[in-house]
């Protein structure tokens, strides 16, 4: 990797991390719409809209998880300095930091149950 591409990596990487936090505003917008129709909802499709409508949660907790990996590795490229397993552990899901840490071929990172992630329901 050239000099200047690894001078711009902390710029990269904060933008990318920019960008996965406006994809989970968008979702926030998104699942506040789901959550209208789901309540204006009625019968047996409600309940399956409950459950679908959930899946939007998870996927602005996931956005936000890899946002937060990401500007970690944002901060530690100022220094050139990697520490993937800070990286992993600040990310709170623990099926998504168990993949990350096989990613980067770190050891699995365990959290106990509290520490699994929020899940909002309707």
């Amino acid at each position: 990797m050239s000099h200047t591409a690894t001078a711009r990596a902390p710029e990269v990487l904060a933008s990318i991390a920019q960008e996965l936090e406006h994809a989970g505003e968008l979702c926030d917008r998104l699942e506040t719409l789901v959550t209208q129709l789901v309540r204006a909802s009625r019968g047996e499709p409600l309940a399956i809209a409950l459950h679908e409508a959930q899946t939007l949660d998870v996927l602005t907790q996931h956005l936000a998880a890899l946002a937060t990996f990401t500007r970690k590795l944002s901060a530690q490229a100022e220094s050139d300095a990697y520490d993937l397993t800070d990286a992993v552990a600040g990310v709170t899901l623990g099926d998504l930091a168990n993949r990350l840490a096989r990613v980067t071929r770190e050891a699995p990172v365990r959290f106990k149950s509290a520490d699994a992630g929020d899940l909002d329901l309707f």
